[in-house]
């Protein structure tokens, strides 16, 4: 019998306001190469971003939306290292 691995709903993230709550978090339960896949996507376009960024001479308007895909990407990563190797 093989188990699924599946995000666990731990990890949150864009920390906002004085006490720096969460505003988000990763849902459980979602397939893990599914999860990666959406991880993937989010990444791909943070690159292009970036790359508008070092290439366009008014490129700094590109580094907050490229920040918060990259925030949102590592948020799915973690929660699924979390479910494989969960903190002791």
């Amino acid at each position: 019998m093989t188990t699924s691995i599946k995000t666990i709903g731990i990890v949150t993230f864009a920390h906002c306001g004085e006490k720096e709550q969460s505003l988000f978090r990763v849902n459980p339960d979602i397939p893990a190469r599914e999860a990666l896949e959406h991880a993937s996507n989010l990444f791909y376009y943070a690159k292009k971003l970036m790359l508008d960024a070092a290439m366009e001479p008014q490129g700094e308007r590109y580094a907050w939306p490229a920040y918060y895909l990259c925030e949102m990407g590592k948020a799915i990563v973690d929660d699924i290292s979390n479910s494989i190797t969960p903190s002791q």
